[in-house]
């Protein structure tokens, strides 16, 4: 960037130079032209001498005008350069602040990424799924073994009656034996 100012600033300034050059050139070729020689030198008139080095000494004066001007220009351009950098750093920060909390979920005032809230949501899906299919196949097997516990049950219970019942009929039976002995008993005694 400084380089490609500094550059520019030469080019401007030899562009002004060569047209200032061409045009103090002109004049000093018209002064040595309208001047009269003698023998070998040629005689020019002090104030057209000091005219001349009048209007360069103006040249010079506003080339290194400009070439102040184009310094200054040059330093604004760098300033406002840098400004534009600051702005855009800030502006590169603040979208990476809101691509972060766009790619933020709070779940139970925990943040996460939205890559880890999906996952973290498709394990808990999966791992209520596989509980409610294991909670299903423990409620079938104790369903199962409960149907058959409660027909063995029944089976038990009236195997149990059947033979409540017998041994009632077998006790009411050796009580009429046993009634029947002792009367006869009483009865021999008697």
């Amino acid at each position: 960037m400084k380089n490609l100012s500094l550059t520019f600033c030469f080019v401007l300034l030899f562009s002004i130079s060569a047209s200032a050059q061409e045009t103090l050139q002109q004049k000093f070729d018209n002064m040595l032209e309208n001047t009269e020689t003698y023998e070998r030198y040629k005689v020019i008139p002090r104030t057209d001498l000091n005219a001349f080095w009048s209007e360069v000494t103006d040249s010079l004066i506003q080339k290194q005008q400009k070439i102040l001007q184009l310094q200054t220009e040059t330093q604004d351009a760098k300033a406002l350069a840098q400004q534009a950098r600051e702005q855009l750093s800030d502006v590169q920060t603040k979208l990476d602040e809101s691509l972060e909390l766009n790619d933020t979920i709070y779940f139970l005032g925990i943040p996460f990424s939205k890559v880890g809230y999906h996952i973290m949501v498709w394990v808990i899906i999966i791992a209520l799924a596989v509980l409610a299919v294991i909670a299903y196949f423990m409620f079938i097997r104790s369903n199962s073994v409960t149907s058959r516990t409660r027909r063995e049950f029944e089976i038990l219970q009236a195997e149990y009656e059947e033979h409540k019942t017998k041994a009632r009929e077998t006790q009411v039976k050796l009580k009429r034996e046993l009634q029947t002995a002792v009367n006869q008993l009483n009865e021999r005694r008697s």
